[in-house]
């Protein structure tokens, strides 16, 4: 018989650290909240940081009141993201404050222009954009048409998701909101995660990173990051036990949010760490679902494809989206080009570099996550459009990293379960 383990004066310590950590944490943010003249990003941010950051840390010393919080956090985040997105969708603000463009209205014609049989990267969504929506407006208030009445800046199956949805909507005489796929896969992600086998406390971090206050504000006004940042927490839940889901999954985070993408170097290096490169051929579906959306429809217009997909995005596209956002090049518009392409060097490398690192020494699908929120940073900070939104996706992995410190995995990722214990 095993005797229990005894508690030691370390243990007391590393709680005491803990608790003081969260603390330092909780009362930081939300001075960052009521800090005067705070934009509303930090506020979010702030809020963020407190629930899904600071909170866990100071539930960690109770096991008890932990698993009493989780259950009340998954509900409380699940209902308020439903009534913001609800409030918002029925509101009688303008169109321009009420729906995002690239979310909700083009998302939406895309899927249907995809119901119709036509190509929605050669589609002019200029009749479906709202007059508020006509042009967008850049750092330094300059006004131009806005570029994504002839793009469509997303991966087909982020617009191939929604078609059944748009056409049983149209069946009724109704109109569908891609905001209700956002709601039930954050949802969905949220009661996955707090599902897992790990410390009550951790898996509120979990829960509040994907449901944080930037995922609750950026829904309610239908951008598609709380969307994406959700199904990519739901893939690495999925890892374990079904690598298969999980690559479909991933696959459809990916294509409705490219950046997303840069998961895949570190969990490969998790994947092949722990269960060689037989594990990564359980991820087949990954490749399959990626390819089986995006071919045909690079076969089907392959310049307007690229246009829509890759340079619309790199910003080589024409009317170009104008420097706007929290990046570098909008809050410092004087900075010489040359610096900025070395802070652009940079930081890829080490959006790159530190994921890969992280998952070398820590190899846990949670470490890959959470390193990837970190390396986000890293690509979105020299950023021409480093839009508020994007901090939905590093706000729903950094906290992954509570997870990666106490989830006990199998010793193989995407591969064979291990054996039951005898007896």
């Amino acid at each position: 018989m095993t005797s229990p383990a005894r508690w030691t004066a370390s243990d007391t310590r590393a709680v005491a650290d803990r608790r003081t950590a969260g603390m330092v944490i909780v009362v930081v943010s939300l001075a960052a909240t009521v800090w005067p003249g705070a934009p509303q990003w930090l506020v979010l941010t702030g809020f963020s940081a407190a629930a899904a950051l600071g909170l866990p840390l100071l539930l960690a010393r109770s096991a008890r009141l932990a698993a009493r919080v989780l259950p009340v956090v998954v509900v409380a985040l699940a209902v308020l993201a439903g009534l913001a997105a609800w409030g918002r969708a029925t509101s009688n603000l303008v169109e321009r404050d009420r729906a995002h463009d690239g979310g909700v209205i083009v998302t939406r014609e895309a899927a249907a222009a995809l119901s119709r049989g036509e190509n929605p990267y050669t589609a002019d969504y200029g009749p479906v954009l709202p007059e508020s929506w006509r042009q967008v407006q850049g750092s330094d208030g300059s006004l131009v048409e806005n570029p994504v009445r002839h793009h469509f800046p997303y991966l087909p199956a982020a617009a191939l998701v929604h078609v059944p949805f748009v056409m049983a909507a149209d069946a009724v005489d109704w109109q569908w909101d891609p905001r209700v796929a956002g709601w039930v896969a954050l949802t969905v992600a949220m009661v996955a995660v707090a599902r897992l086998d790990a410390p009550a406390w951790a898996r509120v971090g979990g829960v509040a990173g994907v449901g944080s206050a930037l995922a609750i504000i950026y829904l309610s006004w239908g951008t598609n990051d709380p969307f994406a940042a959700a199904l990519a927490v739901l893939a690495l839940v999925l890892a374990e036990r079904r690598p298969a889901w999980a690559g479909v999954v991933l696959a459809l985070a990916v294509s409705a949010k490219v950046l997303l993408a840069l998961i895949l170097v570190p969990l490969t290096v998790v994947v092949v760490h722990r269960g060689g490169w037989s594990a990564v051929r359980r991820w087949w579906t990954f490749p399959v679902a990626m390819g089986a959306s995006v071919i045909p429809a690079l076969i089907a217009a392959p310049s307007a494809f690229l246009d829509d997909t890759v340079w619309f995005n790199l910003g080589r596209t024409e009317p170009k989206m104008p420097t706007s956002g929290i990046g570098v090049p909008a809050w410092a518009p004087s900075l010489p080009g040359g610096a900025l392409a070395v802070l652009t060097v940079v930081g890829v490398a080490l959006a790159v570099g530190l994921p890969v690192m992280a998952a070398r020494r820590w190899p846990s699908v949670w470490t890959a996550g959470a390193a990837s929120g970190l390396g986000l940073l890293g690509l979105l900070v020299p950023a021409r459009t480093f839009q508020v939104n994007y901090l939905v996706l590093v706000a729903a992995l950094i906290p992954l990293c509570w997870l990666a410190s106490s989830v006990n995995q199998p010793a193989e990722v995407g591969g064979p379960e291990p054996p039951a214990a005898p007896g």
